[in-house]
């Protein structure tokens, strides 16, 4: 799992920030006000949830597999990004972000 000042130094980031599965708020970096971060948490964590639901369900009554485990996700603007692994998240300006570039340091320690 990569630091939060790793996810910083990537193109577009101003947050990152730490997550419990319960939405709990970790540490914080970048530009973001705690509020807003706490929000952040609650959000990441319920929908890595509700996904995990979706795709439990889905798997069980198609016999379709590979949608678990759960491993990501990303929320898209025209102007932001919000995209957590594990129990990280970053916010980004969408237009200097690098997908790929995030997805690689999300995983460098996997």
């Amino acid at each position: 799992m990569p630091t939060l000042d790793q996810l910083m130094s990537l193109p577009g980031v101003y947050g990152a920030i730490e997550f419990s599965c319960k939405g709990e708020l970790g540490e914080m970096r970048g530009e973001i006000d705690k509020e807003f971060a706490e929000l952040v948490a609650q959000m990441c964590a319920a929908n890595v949830a509700i996904y995990r639901m979706q795709a439990t369900g889905w798997s069980k009554y198609t016999d379709q597999r590979g949608f678990l485990p759960e491993r990501g996700f990303a929320f898209l603007s025209l102007d932001h990004v919000m995209m957590g692994m594990g129990s990280q998240a970053i916010l980004a300006h969408a237009k200097d972000f690098d997908y790929d570039r995030a997805y690689t340091v999300f995983n460098e320690n996997v």
